[in-house]
């Protein structure tokens, strides 16, 4: 029997990833995963509990209408949705960052996530319940240089969840951004390659906790921003201008 149903948009990002791997292990769940390229997912080809859809662009039109189709049809029940979308274009300073990349950080980061609020949330509703997760960033505060744009898009993602919250609270509908510090990937150690490592977040680490946090009963944590970080006195008690080495400065 299905307890739980679960969207994750942008499977192929490596936190997609890991929610998908670890989501998919449960035989009680529905998983529907899609992304924007094509990942191979064949060890779930067979699995009838998880629905893939690839070359889904959520800044169209078109390719939203055929998420919500989707998820209408796959699932006959309440789900929450995970949004794993989202492009860091590394470190450039504002007049280094033309305006296309730019653009590509707020479309993937900010337009994408309404468009799947704005496609999903209705259905949510009429099912009565789910939880909305979106991602941002421990830097929406401390606006550091050479993060400009990408902190503004999250600053504004945050302020999307929060009116997700405000506006389909009494439809029994929870929301929560989760701002991350440093995940742990191939691509972030190449771009830092002096960082805290032993201390950045490993993305199986956060799929549990996000989880764990979908998973609770009367969520008294509804419409906050969560800080998942982990302490240590090399991150945050260094000068990030002292530590932070980069190759595409």
């Amino acid at each position: 029997m299905i307890q739980q149903r679960f969207i994750i948009t942008g499977a192929s990002s490596f936190l997609g990833r890991a929610f998908a791997k670890i989501l998919t292990k449960n035989n009680k769940y529905q998983v529907f995963l899609t992304s924007r390229s094509k990942v191979n997912f064949n060890e779930l080809r067979k699995n009838e509990n998880v629905c893939y859809l690839p070359d889904i662009d959520l800044t169209i039109e078109s390719d939203i209408e055929q998420l919500k189709e989707t998820a209408d049809t796959f699932f006959k029940g309440q789900f929450h949705v995970i949004n794993c979308l989202g492009y860091f274009p590394g470190y450039k300073s504002i007049e280094k960052m033309d305006m296309a990349t730019a653009k590509r950080v707020f479309d993937s980061n900010v337009v994408a996530l309404y468009n799947v609020a704005h496609s999903l949330l209705p259905l949510m509703s009429k099912r009565r319940g789910g939880h909305f997760i979106g991602f941002s960033t421990h830097t929406s505060y401390q606006n550091y240089p050479k993060m400009a744009a990408f902190t503004a898009a999250k600053v504004a993602v945050e302020s999307l969840i929060k009116g997700i919250s405000n506006e389909y609270l009494e439809k029994g509908i929870n929301a929560n951004a989760i701002a991350l510090a440093t995940l742990m990937t191939e691509i972030e150690i190449e771009m830092k390659p002096n960082g805290d490592f032993k201390n950045w977040l490993n993305p199986e680490e956060v799929c549990e906790f996000v989880q764990s946090i979908i998973l609770q009963p009367n969520n008294l944590l509804n419409g906050n921003i969560i800080d998942l970080y982990k302490h240590s006195r090399s991150f945050f008690h260094e000068s990030y201008f002292d530590r932070i080495e980069t190759r595409n400065s």
